[in-house]
């Protein structure tokens, strides 16, 4: 039996959010549940980008 976890299977109607260095639409992953509101970056790479992102703008 199938647990209930409140997803129906519909990608689209899961939360998403803009990357703060690409804007780039993220969506979400069960693995970020617990830290949904503390993740920022879509990858390693626009992690690492963050320091030179801002110092270029």
């Amino acid at each position: 039996m199938p647990k209930a976890s409140g997803f129906k299977g519909n990608k689209q109607d899961l939360p998403q959010k803009p990357c703060a260095v690409c804007g780039r639409a993220m969506v979400w992953r069960k693995s970020w549940a617990k830290n949904w509101d503390n993740v920022l970056y879509c990858s390693d790479r626009c992690r690492a980008a963050k320091n030179t992102t801002k110092a270029q703008a």
